[in-house]
């Protein structure tokens, strides 16, 4: 069911598959140069769950962000919550969407039943990492985004899926052209902007959960295993033989974790 709410004179868009009963909310977050629905396969494992997903702004059918940063991706997810009427919730990200949602746990504490970074991490982007996406942020405003999201996805995924899928790293980069040249660079500018969030999962009072792949190269399962010893209960998982997409490269075992760790966070 797809819901449109208008906060701060931007349109958001998101997804539910109607049900906001009195069990637990689950939010899933996409990631950089995506939007809702790269979850479209991934939630059909969760049929039985209240699910909601999120059109980050600029993303999908939601607007372009007047700033960037991903405080402003976290204040249209409590738009959302709002919206739903829906108090608390268990908030899962991919990737970028993992960084909104740190900053969303940072701002609302009180929203979060439960925390999931999802091949995300708490550290801030190295001087190396920033500059790279500033070279980005020069691709895109140069006019060359086709090029630039084609040299994206693939990188994303461990060598082994790649070469025996390349039909969803293709479909992924004909979606990620969807997308406008001004999100990419406002979300660009906005991971750069980010802090470092080793404090928040130090003080957070929710179960927070670490999914990770082995062959992850961009939030990699040392970062993981760094962080992971910082909230009171954490639950970590490091997947054999996976990349940066674990939705796609092991959907049933990423889902069976995910429901796990909701079916925990309603019992606390």
């Amino acid at each position: 069911m797809k819901h449109t709410l208008i906060s701060n004179g931007r349109r958001i868009a998101y997804y539910s598959n109607g049900s906001t009963d009195s069990r637990l909310l689950l939010v899933l977050l996409h990631g950089f140069c995506e939007d809702s629905n790269v979850w479209d396969d991934f939630i059909l494992f969760f049929k039985n769950m209240p699910v909601a997903r999120v059109d980050l702004p600029g993303f999908g059918n939601s607007s372009l962000p007047l700033n960037p940063g991903m405080d402003v991706y976290a204040d249209a997810v409590c738009a959302v919550l709002n919206d739903l009427s829906v108090e608390k919730c268990v908030l899962v990200g991919h990737s970028m969407g993992g960084y909104t949602a740190l900053e969303f746990a940072a701002k609302y504490p009180e929203r979060l039943a439960g925390l999931g970074l999802f091949h995300s991490h708490p550290f801030e982007d190295s001087p190396e990492r920033k500059e790279a996406r500033r070279r980005g942020i020069e691709m895109l405003q140069s006019g060359k985004r086709d090029l630039y999201v084609a040299q994206l996805f693939p990188g994303l995924f461990a060598e082994s899926f790649g070469k025996t899928n390349p039909e969803v790293i293709n479909a992924l980069i004909n979606k990620g052209k969807r997308q406008s040249t001004e999100s990419i660079v406002a979300a660009l500018e906005g991971m750069i902007l980010r802090k470092n969030h080793l404090e928040t999962l130090q003080n957070i009072n929710c179960p927070t959960q670490f999914i990770f792949g082995s062959e992850d190269t961009i939030a990699t399962p040392e970062q993981g295993l760094q962080a992971a010893v910082l909230p009171n209960i954490a639950d970590v998982h490091v997947l054999p033989g996976v990349g940066h997409m674990g939705m796609f490269e092991a959907p049933e075992k990423c889902a069976a974790i995910v429901r796990q760790f909701w079916e925990f966070c309603v019992t606390q």
